[in-house]
């Protein structure tokens, strides 16, 4: 896959995301804290995880971006472990 590819896709799911996320503003306080079952977690939680953990992980990520001595190449190949 092309790099520039990549990018349009990466965009594209982000618009996605995004556009699910701002549907979450119209639920109400019942909605976001129910649970399916006693021991899961509701969509609030969800949602606090991943603010707390992408508090974490973002600035370290920034950071190995920053610093990466690799050159940008045209085509990207995923690797064993996924993208």
């Amino acid at each position: 896959m092309k790099s520039e590819q990549l990018i349009q896709d990466l965009i594209e799911q982000t618009r996605q995301i995004l556009n699910k996320a701002k549907r979450l503003e119209g639920l109400d306080t019942t909605t976001l804290t129910w649970r399916h079952e006693q021991n899961a977690w509701n969509i609030l939680e969800c949602l606090e995880h991943l603010n707390l953990y992408g508090d974490y992980y973002l600035p370290e990520i920034e950071q190995s971006i920053k610093k990466s001595t690799t050159k940008s190449v045209t085509d990207f190949k995923s690797g064993w472990l996924g993208n």
